[in-house]
């Protein structure tokens, strides 16, 4: 086994023809950042003939999304603020298009909590599966963001564009057990056997033909609707890049950040 651990947040891990993707930023709940995602990018070009490639997360989260701190600290220069969510958002959205454009199966180890964009790394899998005491929230309505990940360009495949739209609306907290009723996952574990269950994954997956199952993701990203993927995509980016200038999503990242301050203090004094 191989492993390699950046400043990026990336940690690379390659073993037996699998290559296994690391969000390793667990002080920041592995939140997302243009560098980090540009990592991931690198990391899935250097896939090569692996049989199978893992993206999982560090530490008790899978990952919170976009760095809202980071977001917050740029906001105060309308210039700068732009330039770094176009970075963040063109990167997610580079990230995304790249899973789905790998030659071998996908696999979305969900070790903890999912918000926001992070969504798309999920849904971008050929397969998931999620820790029974992971959850997923949108946290858009919150935040005054508008959705980005693949909420509206993929999950609307999964769940219905009703079911969509009334999650984000009331920024549901979804259990994993519900995320596998309803379809956004495929399996369930407790944290203990999550690596025993995709273990059993990636021995089912060997028994099968890797480029059925590219060609098969291709063609339904065709069948998903008269705009590809890309395009879809792109139209969560122009949306975001529009209300994060907002002044009341400065308001909603402030109170947000100030309520999860309040609460690492509280929790620091017990």
């Amino acid at each position: 086994m191989s492993t390699e651990t950046g400043a990026s947040g990336v940690q690379i891990e390659r073993q037996d023809g699998v290559l296994r993707l690391t969000l390793n930023r667990p002080g920041r709940a592995n939140s997302l950042t243009p560098g980090l995602l540009d990592a991931l990018c690198e990391a899935l070009g250097g896939a090569g003939n692996a049989r199978a490639v893992i993206i999982t997360g560090t530490g008790t989260s899978f990952s919170c999304g976009g760095d809202v701190a980071a977001i917050r600290d740029n906001s105060d220069d309308p210039e700068r603020l732009q330039t770094y969510c176009e970075a963040l958002l063109s990167a997610l959205n580079r990230t995304l298009l790249q899973i789905r454009a790998l030659p071998c199966p996908v696999i979305a180890a969900v070790n903890g909590p999912v918000t926001g964009g992070s969504l798309g790394l999920m849904l971008t899998a050929d397969l998931s599966v999620m820790a029974r005491t992971a959850f997923i929230q949108p946290y858009y309505a919150k935040m005054g963001f508008a959705p980005d990940g693949g909420w509206t360009a993929l999950l609307p495949d999964r769940i219905g564009r009703a079911r969509t739209a009334s999650w984000l609306a009331l920024d549901t907290r979804i259990s994993a057990e519900q995320a596998l009723e309803m379809g956004v996952t495929d399996r369930i574990a407790d944290v203990s056997a999550l690596e025993a269950t995709i273990s059993d994954m990636l021995c089912e997956l060997e028994q099968h033909d890797a480029g059925v199952i590219a060609t098969s993701r291709r063609l339904l990203d065709r069948q998903a609707g008269p705009a590809g993927l890309a395009d879809r995509l792109e139209a969560e980016r122009l949306a975001f890049m529009t209300h994060i200038s907002r002044p009341e999503t400065r308001d909603r990242m402030d109170h947000f950040l100030g309520a999860t301050r309040a609460a690492q203090t509280a929790g620091g004094r017990r």
